[in-house]
């Protein structure tokens, strides 16, 4: 996420796009996750990608080699923060991580 002049952008990476489709495929079935997953592209962006940013991902000291390619993707799309549940995996990350509730709190700001 990134917070404009007076509005936050999120945007989420190419790769997490996948996880969202099999996270919601069986309670919606594929066809309801792809539809998901485009209405999800009505107000939320995927963050592009370089080859560049693969090698960032393989320069970075995480522990969960998919947690460095969130990092990248938030670097190449000029992040400001990262939400996400798992805090402890992104301590070493150059982009701080914050919690679902800690990233709405800032929303309402």
């Amino acid at each position: 996420m990134r917070q404009s002049s007076t509005r936050w952008e999120g945007g989420l990476s190419w790769h997490t796009a996948s996880s969202f489709f099999y996270l919601v495929a069986p309670e919606r079935g594929r066809n309801g996750a792809r539809r998901f997953l485009a209405g999800l592209t009505q107000f939320i962006g995927v963050a592009e990608t370089t080859t560049e940013s693969l090698r960032t991902a393989t320069t970075l000291a995480m522990n969960d080699f998919e947690d460095a390619m969130q990092v990248a993707a938030a670097t190449a799309c000029g992040a400001d923060i990262i939400v996400t549940r798992n805090l402890k995996d992104y301590r070493s990350s150059p982009i701080p991580a914050v919690s679902p509730d800690a990233a709405l709190e800032r929303f309402r700001r």
